[in-house]
């Protein structure tokens, strides 16, 4: 059970976006005694139920949350899971002079795909080939220099938007003008070409102390299958399946990634494939740095894995409560945790049933549905898109995939295509 101080609790705070990304934040904060005021741009979104105040306001909108904030005078303003969120938190932070982990140049380095695989090389750390272009033609250059497959992804943007494989250069015009589209909505109309991993993705889940981060929970990163949209996660499974020594790699690799970036406190959350490009051995290469947790649960699963619950260190940091942000071990540790994602038919949705039943089972911790009876699950464009989740632990990884995959498959959803 996550302590409490003195110094947290009646504190009122602000938590931008109250999607499935800030769900477990929003209810940590609850659990901790604080009252939480939320802001979205969806009033439905899973989150709002859970807020003790909310606020339709875009996460996206840094002016207008930072006229929020100068209305409500609340302790403290976070975030968690949301790229979108983080940037306009660290802006109002910034602007108010209210505590965040990170100032807004900071951000900018572990989101902009092209200055931060630039850091990165300077900083000597592990990526593979790449070349930031505003052309097709400096991209196809790039390509008769490389051999196929290529990963085509917008230089700024989030959730898996406007990435790409490439196999041919038939391919490489339609995905480079998609990417550069999304990055272009996102304010930087670059693109980022890089050399194709052929190996594992894994997550490192950690927290920067004394500006080194220390990981608590290695995860596989199990993506859905195809090659547009590439990279879509459908789940975080501890254990990670990596031998001891490679998993010391690839926790090396995220904290050299930190390094270079200058990401010296708070959460962190780190992409990393144990791969090989062009038949050379595999080694750890870094694919993202991100100054918060991940957008899929994946604190819950480093909370069920090393007892360490990351998103009470979240609201301690934000609310000035040293003690709760560095506090340690606080429940217990499970041989296997996973996050899994529920992949839902594109429609409406009429009913959802099977959700108590799920809940009821052995080994499950929670399960939700994010979409509401009447809202719209949409195709699997992106990580925004996914309709609800599981999440279990159990003795061993093979145990715990058992529990979430019973929850999933007792979960239904009356979906009418159209």
């Amino acid at each position: 059970m996550t302590s409490v101080t003195s110094v947290t609790r009646a504190k009122r705070l602000l938590i931008v976006g109250c999607g499935f990304p800030q769900l477990s934040l929003i209810r940590t904060a609850k659990r901790l005694g604080v009252r939480v005021l939320g802001c979205d741009l969806n009033p439905q979104a899973i989150g709002v139920a859970d807020c003790d105040e909310f606020h339709a306001v875009s996460t996206g909108d840094a002016d207008a949350v930072e006229a929020l904030v100068r209305k409500l005078a609340p302790d403290g303003i976070t975030t968690s899971g949301s790229e979108v969120a983080l940037r306009t938190v660290a802006l109002v932070a910034d602007r108010t002079g209210l505590a965040f982990h990170a100032d807004p140049e900071t951000i900018r380095r572990c989101q902009d795909k092209d200055t931060m695989r630039a850091a990165y090389e300077a900083g000597g750390v592990g990526v593979p080939p790449f070349v930031s272009c505003t052309t097709l033609a400096e991209a196809q250059s790039f390509a008769a220099l490389h051999a196929y497959p290529l990963v085509v992804k917008p230089a700024r943007g989030w959730g898996q938007r406007g990435v790409a494989r490439v196999d041919t250069d038939d391919e490489l015009a339609p995905a480079f003008e998609a990417a550069r589209e999304h990055a272009a909505s996102a304010g930087l109309p670059t693109v980022v070409v890089e050399g194709w991993l052929e190996g594992r993705e894994y997550s490192v889940n950690g927290w920067i102390e004394d500006g080194r981060l220390v990981s608590y929970c290695v995860t596989e990163r199990l993506t859905v299958a195809g090659k547009r949209p590439l990279g879509v996660m459908i789940a975080e499974v501890y254990t990670s399946g990596l031998s001891r020594d490679e998993e010391a790699l690839v926790v090396e690799e995220a904290r050299r990634g930190a390094r270079a970036l200058g990401h010296v406190r708070g959460p962190c959350y780190s992409q990393v494939a144990f791969a090989k490009v062009a038949g050379g051995a595999p080694r750890a290469w870094l694919f993202e740095t991100a100054a918060r947790m991940g957008g899929g649960f994946d604190a819950d699963v480093t909370r069920l894995a090393s007892g360490v619950d990351l998103y009470a260190r979240i609201v301690g940091l934000a609310l000035g409560d040293r003690e709760l942000e560095l506090q340690g071990k606080t429940g217990p540790a499970h041989g296997g945790a996973l996050a899994k994602f529920l992949i839902a038919q594109p429609g409406v949705v009429r009913a959802v049933d099977g959700l108590d039943a799920a809940r009821a089972l052995p080994g499950v911790d929670l399960a939700e549905v994010f979409v509401p009876v009447g809202g719209r699950v949409h195709p699997l464009t992106d990580s925004a898109k996914r309709a609800g989740f599981v999440l279990a632990h159990g003795d061993s990884r093979a145990s715990a995939t058992a529990a979430a995959d019973s929850a999933l498959a007792t979960m239904r959803l009356d979906v009418e295509a159209g």
